[in-house]
């Protein structure tokens, strides 16, 4: 760990290792540990020895002190696991199979009303279905595994809110010059969007719903959870942030939207790592798609 001038903290897939003949009880790592894994656990102090009669001086001196030590918790503490490089471009290379394998049904995400919500459904229930594979596979809970057990700090969703505003109104500027620079916006923002699965009121709500809810929360547990935590745990937090980014970006396969994704995308990465709880990016990823979902609908409808 950078942190550990001692190099006394070894961590791995699903475990963290202390080295107690090299620890000197700095307390660094506890400082640099987000999902509070680790505590810092005082030596006890040894009872005063009273003695009856004069007071004699030592001859002896005292022992020293004993150093703080960093004590690893127990795997039971319901602490998100680390997960490993393999398992991040696992996840990653099934989902952009899945998303390949689903432009590749005829109609699909263009054209074809019903048939384009039926196939995002399935890709949908698939990447669940892969994320829990992986939850089920190390052993622990779908919240615990994403740290969507945790309950997310007002400031932190307030900050959610800021963000989600912000990247919106940069993809507002950034549609406003792409037609400049020869860009045309993407198929699914018109008509197409709004009709994914049928005209009317209940299409939209089932538009919404699954564009704006459950795709936000399912993008974020396997990219800012998956993908980010394996990355981070081996590169650092930003490293990690930006290829998580651009991961949420490529999935997206659209080069008009490649450069407002990849910002929010960032965004999202970051409020990830400064957040104990995955949360408030999804707050933040659910906020987004909804104005970007309304604003098509409201488009399509001619309201």
């Amino acid at each position: 760990m950078p942190r550990c001038k001692a190099r006394a903290l070894k961590v791995g897939p699903g475990y963290i290792l202390v080295d107690w003949a090299s620890c000197d009880g700095c307390g660094k790592c506890v400082e640099a540990c987000d999902r509070d894994a680790i505590a810092l656990k005082s030596a006890p102090a040894k009872p005063a020895m009273t003695v009856a009669g004069p007071v004699v001086a030592a001859t002896s001196p005292k022992p020293p002190k004993a150093p703080a030590k960093a004590v690893a918790k127990p795997a039971n503490t319901g602490v998100a696991p680390q997960w490993s490089l393999p398992e991040a471009f696992l996840a990653l290379a099934c989902a952009l199979a899945l998303y390949v394998g689903a432009q590749s049904v005829p109609g699909a995400f263009a054209h074809a009303p019903l048939l384009s919500g039926l196939t995002l459904l399935v890709y949908n229930a698939t990447i669940a279905g892969l994320l829990y594979f992986l939850t089920r596979r190390r052993g622990a809970g779908v919240l615990t595994a994403f740290r969507l057990g945790a309950a997310p700090e007002w400031s932190s969703l307030g900050l959610a809110v800021a963000l989600a505003v912000g990247c919106w109104l940069v993809s507002v500027g950034y549609r406003a010059a792409a037609p400049l620079m020869g860009l045309q916006p993407p198929v699914a923002d018109g008509p197409e969007l709004a009709t994914l699965f049928g005209a009317g009121t209940i299409g939209a709500v089932l538009t919404l719903v699954v564009v704006a809810v459950i795709g936000p929360v399912l993008e974020e547990a396997l990219l800012r959870g998956v993908v980010l935590g394996a990355l981070r745990t081996r590169f650092g937090a930003w490293p990690a942030i930006v290829a998580s980014a651009l991961a949420f970006s490529l999935l997206h396969a659209s080069p008009w939207s490649f450069v407002p994704l990849m910002v929010l995308g960032v965004a999202l990465g970051w409020l990830a790592v400064r957040s104990r709880s995955l949360w408030p990016s999804v707050v933040a990823h659910v906020i987004y798609n909804i104005v970007f979902v309304g604003a098509a609908l409201y488009k399509a409808l001619g309201a």
